[in-house]
């Protein structure tokens, strides 16, 4: 038999080494699973995201953009966009770079946070230790931020507290499966039917034979706006707490049908809890989507984006998202009357429109209720938050309060909660009692005059 040449031989020999690499590679290799999409539930801090450690610092600036094409210019220059008034300032976060270029070009510029990763590791090593003593000791649970768990456990500690004014609903579920938790509170008055009759320029309490009024309060569209989610947490507990010893907390419950939604993005806010403090959106395909740029109102318009990494997403349709989605059938169900959608910050009541600058048919109407927030906000403890249309903040479509106004005749408002610039979304836990105070006078201040009469 002829031998086999030495050049083939180590081909051979080659290709087997080559054969036997592939298939240990093969065997080796396992798909990570990303973690929110099969969080551990006692796990309540993962690393930062990869963003946030290849950062070397991030700082948050007010400027006063020159012209808008100055604006648009700044906007692509930051890592993330916090706040911005049409025509005024613009709050930004951006790296040393971005801050060099501002002064290069002469750009005005007031310093918010100098650290911006800094201030929300110091947060999240200050709630190592609170989630560490949970559950919160009794009297309080407002003295800290809470996560998602807890807040829930609280919703339900407060539905078996006073059932017979408190129902505990699931109105839907999150792309990643938590529930969206909603409480309903009714009085004597709501529960019986009692409630506020329907009028066109005033309104009659407890004319017989009328449906309640109906109001729906939310909070955390977006899951970096923490105080949000415990403003709303907190009105419900206020009125539940106080109802027997408080007769102007017991006449609003007892005339009025509070729906409230505390945690409206539960897969974005446990992110922002574990992973990324400044997350905004949902948990789509790991971009996210706005969940209030998602509703069907003047969908895809000025204020929105189609590009998946923008912070204002749209998503791919009108209530793509089951957030959203849970929340229309919410509200096409139950008929509110008055709605407010709590965010932060920058201490503003807006109200309709917030895609265009032409006025609604109700503008005075909407407008005085909402002077109204702003003299009850200003009563508890001083604090002034503007009052401005939705458009003259900033344009926006396809929010929830044009669809809630502009497709339910629901008189719809929006609350910019603490602070007005200062640590922005890193509210010190010492504000959250005074927010709480604001928020519930806001809401009881609307309670019922502002609504609309429904066609």
């Amino acid at each position: 038999m002829a031998s086999t040449p030495p050049v083939a031989r180590w081909l051979s020999l080659v290709t087997l080494l080559v054969t036997l690499l592939l298939v240990v590679a093969l065997v080796a290799y396992e798909r990570p699973v990303p973690p929110e999409v099969c969080p551990d539930p006692d796990r309540q801090f993962e690393p930062q995201s990869d963003s946030q450690q290849d950062a070397s610092a991030r700082i948050a600036v007010r400027v006063w953009p020159r012209s808008e094409q100055e604006r648009a210019e700044l906007a692509a220059l930051a890592h993330d966009v916090w706040s911005e008034h049409a025509g005024t300032e613009l709050d930004l976060v951006l790296d040393p770079a971005g801050v060099t270029a501002l002064r290069s070009r002469g750009i005005e510029f007031t310093e918010l946070v100098s650290d911006v990763l800094g201030v929300a590791e110091q947060e999240r090593e200050r709630l190592r230790g609170v989630e560490a003593a949970r559950p919160p000791p009794p009297g309080e649970w407002f003295s800290e931020y809470r996560d998602l768990e807890t807040i829930h456990a609280y919703l339900e500690q407060l539905a078996r507290l006073r059932p017979e004014l408190v129902e505990l609903r699931t109105i839907g579920y999150s792309l990643e499966g938590r529930p969206l938790q909603v409480l309903r509170i009714h009085g004597n008055g709501s529960r019986n039917g009692n409630g506020v009759a329907r009028g066109t320029d005033s309104v009659t309490i407890g004319a017989p034979g009328e449906r309640p009024r109906r109001m729906f309060v939310d909070g955390g569209l977006h899951a970096r706006e923490w105080i949000s989610m415990m403003v709303t947490t907190c009105v419900a507990d206020r009125l539940i707490r106080g109802y027997d010893d408080d007769p102007a907390l017991r006449r609003f419950v007892d005339e009025v049908e509070l729906w409230v939604l505390p945690v409206a993005n539960p897969d974005g806010y446990v992110h922002s809890w574990r992973r990324d403090r400044y997350w905004r959106k949902n948990r789509r395909a790991g971009h996210g989507v706005d969940l209030n740029r998602n509703f069907g109102l003047a969908w895809g318009g000025d204020g929105s984006s189609g590009k998946p990494a923008s912070s204002i997403y749209r998503g791919t349709a009108p209530f793509s998202e089951p957030e959203s989605a849970a929340i229309r059938s919410l509200m096409e169900a139950e008929r509110f009357d008055v709605h407010i959608d709590f965010h932060s910050y920058g201490q503003l009541v807006l109200h309709p429109w917030s895609h265009t600058r032409k006025r609604s048919s109700d503008h005075q109407r909407l407008r005085q209720a909402a002077e109204g927030i702003v003299t009850a906000i200003a009563s508890e403890h001083g604090e002034r938050y503007r009052l401005i249309s939705g458009a003259s903040l900033y344009p926006a479509s396809g929010t929830l309060m044009d669809w809630a106004y502009g497709t339910q005749g629901v008189a719809s408002f929006v609350i910019e909660l603490r602070p007005r610039g200062g640590t922005g979304f890193v509210l010190p836990p010492d504000q959250i009692v005074p927010t709480c105070d604001e928020g519930l006078a806001a809401v009881m201040s609307v309670h019922p005059a502002s609504a609309l009469p429904h066609g």
